[in-house]
């Protein structure tokens, strides 16, 4: 619903009686201006008038009391339309009543007190307290917003928090960060991410991963979520601690702190145990590289599929002893599998909507 100035619509030149719809702003306008701190008696008289102008003028103040009262139009209007409403001109410009409607007018005056008016009007506005403290303690108690970020197969994003943090995204890659006074909480949902954490001592920075809480300040670290049980949380500067929740695995919750250059596994029915991870290796992916020393070719297929929307596979023919060493792109995804089909002298080729590495046919 739109808000006009009642005093240009009242009545038109040739002195017509206003519409229905003139009517309905008129009530919604009177609404605004009887919510106003400095309402003079003299207002209230005004009103009282209009009031009793026409039995549509009550009937459409009774309706557009209830409409405002479930905070249907008024909530929905911005305040400075609102407050360009002046009710108190539109009844000066109403057509004048006839002396036997004047006569009416002064008995209806002569009985509508102030103090019938405020009785009227008090409860309207004890509703409406009540509906603004309602939304209020929603609103206080609502839960904070959270923000996620998410990359696709094959794709990287950097992300900069409102803290001054900087989360680094992987391939396929998801988190969901929630920021408050008090902490800042994020949770990988998949993939992998890389956290510069701002320091904040007032507010520990968590990040929720495979049943357990990465918890640092003022520190970096990469976490790759294996599957929904297990993750790899490599630190590359300062400490971290890990903590299990309760319940996570066979034995009682356990604690570890992780340092820089070391890295731990989470899982979530073994538990806490160091890993065998090269954290400059594990971290190359934000360089847009993939570093390989001797692994073997189905890891590094394995590691090579995560960056692939149309994945690799390997030949029966092809021996599963062989190992693969290099640095290759992670961006450059055709580039890449040429390069390592080449390194290992093996064939590349499409199988359907994958691509296969064979051996090469004499």
């Amino acid at each position: 619903m739109r808000f006009f100035k009642v005093h240009n619509i009242v009545n038109n030149a040739s002195g017509q009686k206003p519409t229905c719809h003139e009517i309905v702003n008129q009530a919604d306008a009177w609404i605004v201006a009887l919510r106003r701190e400095n309402v003079q008696p003299a207002d209230l008289d005004k009103f009282a008038a209009w009031l009793s102008i026409d039995i549509l003028h009550q009937q459409t103040w009774d309706n557009a009391l209830t409409v405002w009262q479930t905070l249907g139009a008024i909530s929905h209007m911005p305040l400075d339309a609102l407050l360009a409403a002046d009710p108190v001109d539109a009844v000066r410009e109403t057509h004048q009543p006839t002396s036997h409607q004047a006569s009416k007018l002064n008995c209806f005056l002569a009985n509508f007190s102030l103090d019938r008016l405020r009785q009227r009007w008090m409860p309207v506005a004890m509703a409406c307290s009540l509906l603004l403290a309602s939304a209020l303690v929603a609103l206080f108690n609502a839960p904070p917003q959270s923000d996620f970020y998410s990359v696709g197969v094959g794709e990287y994003a950097e992300v900069v928090l409102a803290d001054g943090s900087v989360v680094e995204l992987n391939t396929d890659s998801a988190i969901e960060v929630t920021l408050t006074d008090h902490s800042r909480e994020i949770e990988l949902l998949k993939g992998e991410a890389f956290f510069a954490v701002a320091p904040d001592k007032s507010r520990p920075f968590i990040v929720d991963v495979a049943g357990a809480t990465v918890r640092a300040v003022g520190t970096a670290f990469n976490i790759y979520k294996v599957s929904g049980e297990s993750a790899v949380v490599a630190v590359t500067e300062g400490i971290v601690r890990i903590e299990e929740a309760d319940g996570s695995s066979v034995s009682a919750a356990q604690s570890r702190l992780v340092t820089a250059d070391s890295a731990l596994n989470i899982d979530l029915l073994r538990g806490l145990s160091d890993a065998d991870v090269d954290n400059t290796q594990a971290t190359a992916w934000r360089h847009g590289q993939l570093l390989f020393d001797s692994t073997p070719l189905a890891e590094a297929v394995a590691i090579l599929n995560r960056y692939l929307v149309q994945k690799v596979v390997v030949a029966d023919t092809v021996p599963s002893s062989m190992r693969l060493s290099g640095t290759f792109s992670s961006r450059q995804k055709k580039e890449t599998l040429l390069a390592v089909a080449q390194a290992l002298s093996l064939e590349l080729t499409r199988h359907g909507d994958k691509w296969m590495l064979s051996q090469n046919t004499p």
